[in-house]
Protein backbone atom coordinates (compact mmCIF):
# COMPACT_ATOMS: atom_id res chain seq x y z
CA UNK A 1 0.00 0.00 0.00
CA UNK A 2 1.26 3.47 -0.84
CA UNK A 3 1.16 6.16 1.85
CA UNK A 4 1.57 9.46 0.02
CA UNK A 5 1.35 11.48 3.25
CA UNK A 6 4.96 10.57 4.19
CA UNK A 7 7.30 13.38 3.23
CA UNK A 8 10.97 13.72 4.13
CA UNK A 9 12.87 16.97 3.65
CA UNK A 10 16.21 16.68 1.87
CA UNK A 11 18.04 18.05 4.91
CA UNK A 12 16.30 15.70 7.38
CA UNK A 13 18.99 12.99 7.49
CA UNK A 14 17.64 11.21 10.63
CA UNK A 15 14.15 11.13 9.09
CA UNK A 16 15.50 9.72 5.84
CA UNK A 17 17.42 7.06 7.77
CA UNK A 18 14.28 6.06 9.73
CA UNK A 19 12.31 5.76 6.49
CA UNK A 20 15.00 3.64 4.83
CA UNK A 21 15.32 1.37 7.87
CA UNK A 22 11.54 0.92 7.89
CA UNK A 23 11.49 0.01 4.19
CA UNK A 24 14.45 -2.38 4.52
CA UNK A 25 13.14 -4.37 7.48
CA UNK A 26 12.24 -8.03 6.94
CA UNK A 27 8.65 -9.23 6.66
CA UNK A 28 9.02 -11.28 9.86
CA UNK A 29 11.11 -11.12 13.03
CA UNK A 30 13.55 -13.98 13.65
CA UNK A 31 13.16 -13.48 17.40
CA UNK A 32 9.51 -14.53 17.20
CA UNK A 33 10.28 -18.01 15.82
CA UNK A 34 10.51 -20.77 18.42
CA UNK A 35 11.36 -24.43 17.85
CA UNK A 36 9.05 -26.82 19.73
CA UNK A 37 10.73 -30.04 18.59
CA UNK A 38 12.63 -31.30 15.54
CA UNK A 39 9.42 -31.24 13.48
CA UNK A 40 7.52 -28.11 14.58
CA UNK A 41 8.01 -24.34 14.79
CA UNK A 42 5.86 -21.69 16.46
CA UNK A 43 5.66 -18.07 15.31
CA UNK A 44 4.49 -15.62 17.99
CA UNK A 45 2.75 -12.63 16.40
CA UNK A 46 2.14 -9.24 18.00
CA UNK A 47 -1.37 -8.87 16.57
CA UNK A 48 -4.04 -11.56 16.85
CA UNK A 49 -4.87 -13.41 13.65
CA UNK A 50 -8.35 -14.01 12.18
CA UNK A 51 -9.21 -16.56 14.89
CA UNK A 52 -7.86 -14.37 17.71
CA UNK A 53 -4.71 -16.46 18.12
CA UNK A 54 -1.25 -14.90 18.34
CA UNK A 55 0.65 -18.19 17.92
CA UNK A 56 0.99 -20.12 14.69
CA UNK A 57 2.31 -23.69 14.85
CA UNK A 58 3.84 -24.99 11.62
CA UNK A 59 5.80 -28.00 10.51
CA UNK A 60 9.26 -27.25 9.13
CA UNK A 61 7.99 -27.71 5.57
CA UNK A 62 5.03 -25.34 6.14
CA UNK A 63 7.39 -22.78 7.65
CA UNK A 64 9.74 -22.98 4.67
CA UNK A 65 6.80 -22.71 2.25
CA UNK A 66 5.63 -19.51 3.95
CA UNK A 67 9.14 -18.04 3.95
CA UNK A 68 9.68 -18.98 0.29
CA UNK A 69 6.47 -17.12 -0.63
CA UNK A 70 8.13 -13.89 0.61
CA UNK A 71 11.02 -14.17 -1.87
CA UNK A 72 10.34 -12.10 -4.99
CA UNK A 73 10.58 -13.79 -8.40
CA UNK A 74 13.96 -13.52 -10.15
CA UNK A 75 14.67 -10.52 -12.40
CA UNK A 76 11.61 -8.58 -11.17
CA UNK A 77 11.62 -5.30 -9.32
CA UNK A 78 10.10 -5.43 -5.86
CA UNK A 79 8.74 -1.89 -6.09
CA UNK A 80 7.01 -0.19 -8.95
CA UNK A 81 5.90 3.31 -9.76
CA UNK A 82 2.18 3.99 -10.10
CA UNK A 83 0.08 6.89 -11.27
CA UNK A 84 1.97 9.69 -12.99
CA UNK A 85 5.34 8.06 -12.17
CA UNK A 86 4.50 4.80 -13.96
CA UNK A 87 6.86 4.13 -16.89
CA UNK A 88 4.22 4.67 -19.60
CA UNK A 89 2.17 7.41 -17.91
CA UNK A 90 1.39 10.27 -20.31
CA UNK A 91 2.19 12.95 -17.71
CA UNK A 92 5.47 11.37 -16.48
CA UNK A 93 7.68 13.69 -18.56
CA UNK A 94 5.98 16.81 -17.24
CA UNK A 95 6.07 15.67 -13.61
CA UNK A 96 9.71 14.56 -13.66
CA UNK A 97 10.67 17.82 -15.42
CA UNK A 98 9.17 19.74 -12.48
CA UNK A 99 11.27 17.65 -10.09
CA UNK A 100 14.47 18.39 -11.98
CA UNK A 101 15.14 14.77 -13.01
CA UNK A 102 15.43 14.05 -16.76
CA UNK A 103 12.82 11.51 -17.89
CA UNK A 104 15.41 9.30 -19.63
CA UNK A 105 17.63 9.19 -16.52
CA UNK A 106 17.22 6.26 -14.09
CA UNK A 107 16.39 8.55 -11.14
CA UNK A 108 19.82 10.14 -10.85
CA UNK A 109 18.79 12.31 -7.90
CA UNK A 110 15.86 10.64 -6.07
CA UNK A 111 16.00 13.06 -3.12
CA UNK A 112 14.72 15.88 -5.30
CA UNK A 113 11.52 13.90 -5.82
CA UNK A 114 11.07 13.77 -2.04
CA UNK A 115 11.55 17.49 -1.44
CA UNK A 116 9.53 19.08 -4.26
CA UNK A 117 5.76 19.38 -4.47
Amino acid sequence: MLDASVRIEGSDRPGLERLLRHCARPAFALGRWREIDAEHLVYESIKPGPGGSISLMLTLLEGFERLAALIPPPRRHRHGDYGVLAPNAPLRGQVTALAGVPDNSPAAEPRKLLTRH
